[in-house]
């Protein structure tokens, strides 16, 4: 027999008891308490190694020492993001296979495995293009694709080879990866602390014996199609597509089921193959495979899927299907469970040959006689032919990218054009930019302080109010407060008021209370039958005076970095400034008349509004707009940028010629004053970004109009986005220097 084991390993230079506390609070997250000493039966005992010199601190559990019931993967999940970093989940089975999986701050982000081309599941896994970028990233090492590739296609007789190859990579040294929970049994290895817990009383669960019940669930990733109903979501015609739902299962368990299909408009897509199945879920992830999986040797790419088939003849309007699930396996929830059991429903390849928008309602009919039926939430989906490429992209036929010259390393400079490769290729197939499913309007202002948020309480309370008249839904709020010096998690809250009182509740003034140190501020409309907000407003401040505090004076590494990559952009020399933060505001809703009635407000309502907002209070730069996008900008997890800035081939990551990477940089005055955030048809552009452009040609494509010193730029009729976005060449979230219009 070879090496049998399993461990998590948790990027970690801080002293071993805060890691030990926030581990503790981890294991609590599956419905663990921590005790003193070991309990007399059932406990678990976690054996914590971190060796000197190595960057980690690894955990070896005694219920999960040889096989992972998935509560290893629950822990690395939980763990990276209490401690805000890098997991690793690595097992190994009698040393033929392995898996090695990473997490960071909550989210679990890559996948390898041994038998990688036959799996089938929602584990997200990067490609060899981003892998290396990312990796780099979370372990603080350089590394390439090749690097990677070398060690994972390795062959050796042993799996074990590929994961010391692979902890090597990431500084993970000397075994722990090929170590075993039993290994420390006999005094063999060192052990730097101990810890034992006990379960949780179990709560008594609501759901009544033997009954199925399901629930929703949503994903900003895998069901963003969702997302933006009753709106519908952009595809490329004739471009196989992937449909997916996530639900819930909260009560009895289920072997197999019937899904009933109806897609409605005109014609319909080619449909023929879906996949049904139970993953392990916790804190908003999967996190491993359910116990009732099935034996290696059935565990094929194939054997979840389904036949889709047609049950009645294609009218002009509808056609309908059904599918026959079979090996699906969901277990019952019950008290003892530490994960929720997740379902992901995916229908696989579905092709529109046509231009147009569909509805897709699934119903299904689960338990041993069918008798529990659960709807789905429906989708639309719009298939788009190409259109606008932007010039940012390096694809706009009218003008030509220069891709040599990346860097001076040979090695880098390969790196960024398979990465470059990379994400033309996705921007090709994206038809976000062009199809208006969400309106908003976004405001980016030098923070003054109480005045700066006082403007916006007016502005946006203004947008609000005929919710609070109409008194049906409720007012969602999410807050994060800025990160105090040394800090890395700040403080969240989350609340719901009824749309009816929301303006007077004394929670609501203090979102626009600058003492009160909020960084972001997230309000988000959900009508009374609905699950999903369907309009909302934001006010995000950035986070770069708590990462980088010598932003904060001229001649820091950070200042004249920030004045070479401009430089570098735009290949004439910029100055270094005092660092200075911004201010971002923003009101969206769902492109759709009944989301519009709820407001009182349509887009062109919303275009008059910003221009009576930006006119007095002369923001940076501000833009009204219609895309398949909702504003959201930096949070301490997440770095959020504009569609328009994701389709740029910018490096974010690699920043230029060495100026490091460019991700927190977007939210500064000096980057908002110089660099246009966003293209659309209706903006607003202060002095200093109206003065880097060609008047005179921006005035043949656009209305320019003055007031209190911002410049009003509206797209003339006949005129399109293409013709405006060559003439802001100058200005654009790209290295304009690269760009030759032909």
């Amino acid at each position: 027999m070879g090496n049998t084991c399993s461990s998590i390993h948790i990027a970690w230079r801080g002293a071993v008891d805060d890691a030990a506390r926030a581990i503790s609070r981890s294991y609590g997250k599956l419905g663990y308490e921590r005790t003193k000493k070991a309990p007399a039966e059932g406990g678990k005992h976690v054996v914590l190694l971190a060796r000197a010199g190595q960057p980690y601190i690894s955990v070896y559990d005694s219920d999960n020492a040889k096989l992972d019931s998935g509560e290893l993967k629950d822990l690395a999940l939980a763990a990276s993001k209490a401690m805000r970093t890098a997991a690793v989940f690595t097992s190994l089975y009698d040393s033929d296979t392995y898996e090695f999986v990473v997490f960071a701050n909550g989210r679990q982000v890559d996948l390898l495995m041994s038998g990688a081309e036959s799996y089938n599941g929602p584990m997200k896994r990067l490609s060899d293009k981003s892998r290396a970028a990312k990796w780099s990233s979370l372990f603080g090492r350089t590394l390439s694709t090749d690097q990677i590739k070398q060690v994972v296609a390795h062959q050796t007789a042993f799996a074990d080879g590929v994961i010391a190859g692979l902890g090597e990579l990431i500084g993970l040294r000397g075994g722990q990866p090929q170590m075993n929970y039993e290994d420390f049994l006999d005094g063999g290895e060192e052990i730097t602390a101990q810890l034992y817990f006990k379960r949780k009383p179990a709560a008594v669960s609501e759901v009544p014996a033997g009954e199925i019940r399901l629930a929703n669930g949503y994903d900003p990733d895998d069901t963003r199609m969702l997302l933006v109903y009753p709106a519908s979501w952009p595809v490329p015609v004739g471009i196989p597509t992937n449909v997916r739902w996530m639900i819930l299962s909260q009560g009895a368990g289920f072997d197999a089921g019937t899904a009933t299909i109806r897609v409605s408009g005109p014609g319909g897509p080619v449909l023929s193959k879906g996949a049904m199945r139970g993953f392990k879920f916790h804190n908003g992830q999967i996190s491993g495979d359910l116990e009732t999986r099935p034996t290696d040797k059935d565990h094929v790419k194939d054997y979840y899927a389904f036949e889709v088939v047609p049950i009645t003849p294609a009218t002009s309007e509808s056609q309908l299907y059904r599918a026959q699930v079979r090996n699906l396996g969901i277990p019952p929830t019950t008290p003892k469970r530490t994960t929720e059991i997740l379902i992901l429903l995916v229908l696989y390849d579905l092709q529109f040959q046509t231009a147009g928008e569909w509805e897709i309602n699934v119903s299904l009919q689960l338990g041993a006689d069918r008798e529990y039926t659960y709807g789905l939430p429906p989708l639309r989906i719009a298939a788009l032919e190409p259109g606008w490429l932007p010039v940012v992209s390096g694809l706009n036929p009218k003008t030509t990218y220069n891709r040599s010259n990346f860097s001076a390393d040979l090695r880098t400079e390969q790196d960024n054009l398979r990465e470059l490769a990379d994400k033309q290729s996705r921007i090709k197939d994206d038809r976000r930019l062009i199809h208006p499913a969400i309106a908003s309007s976004v405001a980016i202002l030098k923070d003054a302080g109480q005045a700066t948020l006082d403007a916006c309480k007016t502005w946006l309370e203004a947008w609000l109010r005929p919710l609070a008249e109409q008194g049906q839904g409720e007012i969602r709020i999410n807050t994060e407060k800025k990160l105090p010096p040394g800090a890395f998690k700040p403080s969240k809250t989350r609340k719901s008021l009824p749309a009816n009182a929301f303006l007077e509740d004394k929670a609501w003034a203090a979102l626009f209370d600058y003492e009160k140190n909020y960084q972001s501020v997230l309000i988000s409309f959900v009508p009374g039958d609905r699950e999903l907000p369907v309009a909302g407003i934001g006010l995000q401040y950035s986070h770069e005076e708590a990462y980088f505090p010598d932003y904060l004076r001229p001649g820091s590494v950070h200042a004249a970095q920030m004045a070479r990559t401009l430089s570098v952009m735009r290949g004439h020399p910029f100055t270094e400034e005092t660092y200075s933060g911004t201010l971002h505001a923003f009101q969206w809703v769902t492109n759709d008349a009944e989301c519009y009635a709820w407001l009182k407000t349509s887009a062109s309502d919303m275009a008059q509004r910003l221009d009576w907002f930006a006119a007095r209070n002369a923001p940076l730069q501000a833009w009204n707009n219609q895309c398949t996008w909702v504003p959201m900008f930096d949070q301490a997890a997440h770095i959020k940028p504009t569609l328009y800035e994701d389709h740029s081939v910018l490096n974010w990551f690699r920043g230029v010629e060495g100026g490091g990477g460019l991700y927190r940089r977007r939210m500064s005055v000096q980057w908002c004053s110089n660099v246009l955030r966003m293209l659309a048809p209706h903006m607003w552009l202060c002095r200093n970004l109206i003065d880097q452009v060609d008047r005179t040609a921006l005035e043949r494509v656009a209305q320019v109009s003055e007031t209190n010193g911002v410049f009003k730029v509206a797209l003339r009729p006949g005129c399109s986005l293409e013709e405006l976005e060559l003439v802001l060449l100058p200005i654009l979230p790209v290295e304009s220097v690269r760009i030759s219009v032909v």
